[in-house]
């Protein structure tokens, strides 16, 4: 919570905010699907659209930012508010076309949480911000340029796939589909938020040269076995899950049962692919980075675009799957590799 980290915090602020604005306005300019035409009718739609991707980009920081600080309950009550929030909002009518509500049911929370988070910083011990030039500026600019676009990578396909699944298929199909999807989501967090843990963990070993490399190592090891045992349980009750819900909720989600275990089962590969990417961030490995991400994304994003339009909801899931999948072998891949170079290194 130093000066320094309170000015990068600032300029990452604002470097997130323009780039959010820039990169979404050429999104909505270059992509002309069914999708994009749901947001583009208007400039308020635009720039909602904009808003949105700046305040999800936010939160990110923000967790960063706790993390650092291990405010853990500050972290995990944001992210659980965000993902609660949606589901007893699913049915409502707010008297717009269902497919609008649930665009604006996905990202209005990840936002509005996420920007309102920055002022109170300070309250939660995480520290705030300060408009002074950091000296370490121009470093943490080109490690944070392929980091954002690897992010970008990794995170498009969960803001593209469910708006392709609300746009191809019936509005009571969609509905079981997003209920499925926003229980992944949160499944899918903590994964997401041990690898972060481990990443800011990392870093700190790595500006301290006199840090035990072994204790590094077992970390990983500890962060790597608990995801996966957290996704393996959550897939087995996924199984229990899904049926008891379409029971629960009538026959309008009996989808659910199908839908819920197949999203969930790639939460397995995923654990493996953010353990392994947050290593390879921590050890600057600028290529493993950007193989692991690009081949997340383009794994779910490319069978989405092919195949969602004619399968439907059946297609999404092996998409979803098949990415994660994709992934995790990359992500394994590059592991080898790096451990391969580092006991040469070690023994020349």
């Amino acid at each position: 919570r130093s000066t320094e980290s309170d000015a990068l915090f600032a300029w990452g602020l604002a470097a997130t905010v323009a780039s959010s604005f820039v990169g979404g306005a050429g999104y909505l300019a270059l992509a002309d699907t069914s999708a994009t035409r749901m947001v583009t009718g208007s400039p308020a739609g635009w720039l909602v659209f904009c808003a949105y991707t700046a305040g999800t980009s936010v939160g990110l920081l923000v967790d960063v930012r706790l993390m650092a600080a291990r405010r853990w309950g500050w972290l995990v009550g944001r992210l659980a508010l965000t993902g609660l929030v949606r589901l007893p909002l699913v049915p409502l009518d707010p008297g717009i076309s269902p497919d609008l509500w649930l665009y604006h049911l996905m990202l209005a929370p990840l936002a509005i949480t996420g920007v309102g988070a920055v002022p109170l910083l300070g309250r939660m011990g995480a520290g705030g911000t300060r408009w002074r030039r950091p000296a370490t500026l121009a470093a943490v600019a080109r490690y944070s340029g392929v980091n954002w676009l690897a992010t970008l990578a990794s995170q498009a396909p969960q803001f593209v796939l469910p708006l392709v699944v609300a746009q191809s298929v019936a509005p009571s199909i969609n509905a079981n589909f997003f209920l499925a999807w926003t229980v992944t989501g949160l499944v899918f967090l903590i994964p997401g938020a041990i690898s972060q843990v481990l990443l800011v963990e990392g870093a700190k070993d790595a500006d301290d040269p006199g840090a035990p490399t072994h204790h590094a190592e077992h970390r990983a090891r500890d962060a790597l076995a608990f995801s996966l045992g957290l996704a393996g349980l959550a897939w087995l009750g996924s199984l229990v899950v899904g049926h008891g819900a379409a029971a629960v909720l009538g026959d309008d989600y009996d989808q659910l049962a199908r839908l819920l275990p197949g999203l969930m089962l790639a939460g397995i590969p995923w654990a493996v692919t953010s353990v392994r990417l947050a290593e390879a961030r921590i050890r600057r490995d600028q290529l493993a980075t950007v193989a692991i991400t690009v081949t997340l994304g383009l794994g779910i994003l490319v069978p989405t675009l092919l195949f969602v339009p004619s399968v439907g909801t059946v297609a999404a899931t092996r998409s979803w799957l098949f990415g994660n999948l994709a992934g995790a072998v990359v992500a394994m891949a590059t592991h080898h590799r790096a451990r391969r170079r580092a006991a040469a290194q070690a023994s020349a």
